[in-house]
């Protein structure tokens, strides 16, 4: 049996969906990010947190949950944000908080530097982000999710990065160490010098001798003639 919908014989229901499903459809959201993605372990890096604001409102504060292990112990400055430390029991790291105006079309970034796990493992970076209006998006759902939490992965072969100066120091103390340890082998060539000296010296009195001991020989030959 034929349909008597002359527009699905047309094809233009499926356009008019396809239409319909495009008008109503919002612009694709962004999210915060943390990098890098890939970090090495036990390792000091640089961590950037990027937001974008989203909403018709602005942005007034960003709270960022530090994942176990990791020790922030620098931060860098964002103009016109305040950056606060929560601390937990023991006296790590808890949450940074920073707070400002970040307008709607704007974004910012902030960064710190922290030292990562000892072993293989996933950084899960839980944050809330605080709208003027009082919404609040709370970025802590899985990998794909319309909330996801960034996450850096700790692998082992990933290049270390030595944020902060510490490998230049390790080597200029391997450097200071390296430079008395070349005197010995100057040593010896000025020690090898003197042995040649020396073997001269006596080669020379050897030579004296012997010319001494001719001399004596040849007096005793002519006095027995």
């Amino acid at each position: 049996m034929r349909s008597r919908n002359p527009w699905r014989r047309a094809g233009i229901a499926p356009a008019l969906a396809s239409a319909l499903a495009l008008a109503t459809a919002g612009p694709a959201s962004a999210h915060i990010q943390v990098s890098p993605s890939v970090a090495a372990p036990n390792d000091p890096v640089h961590f950037t947190v990027l937001v974008p604001g989203e909403s018709e409102a602005e942005t007034t504060k960003v709270q960022l949950k530090v994942p176990k292990d990791v020790l922030p112990f620098s931060y860098g400055t964002t103009p016109g944000w305040k950056r606060t430390l929560v601390e937990a029991p023991n006296g790590a790291v808890d949450r940074i908080v920073w707070t400002g105006r970040l307008a709607k079309d704007g974004f910012a970034e902030f960064s710190f530097l922290a030292g990562t796990p000892e072993r293989p493992t996933t950084l899960t970076w839980k944050a809330l982000q605080t709208y003027s209006d009082g919404q609040v998006v709370r970025w802590i759902g899985a990998p794909g999710s319309e909330q996801p939490a960034p996450v850096t992965r700790v692998v082992r072969g990933a290049t270390p990065q030595n944020a902060g100066g510490e490998g230049s120091a390790a080597a200029a103390e391997q450097t200071t160490t390296a430079t008395p340890a070349e005197d010995p082998s100057a040593s010896s060539s000025t020690d090898g010098i003197d042995w040649v000296a020396r073997g001269l010296a006596l080669a020379g009195l050897f030579a004296g001798l012997a010319a001494v001991v001719l001399a004596l020989r040849s007096g005793k030959t002519r006095k027995d003639r």
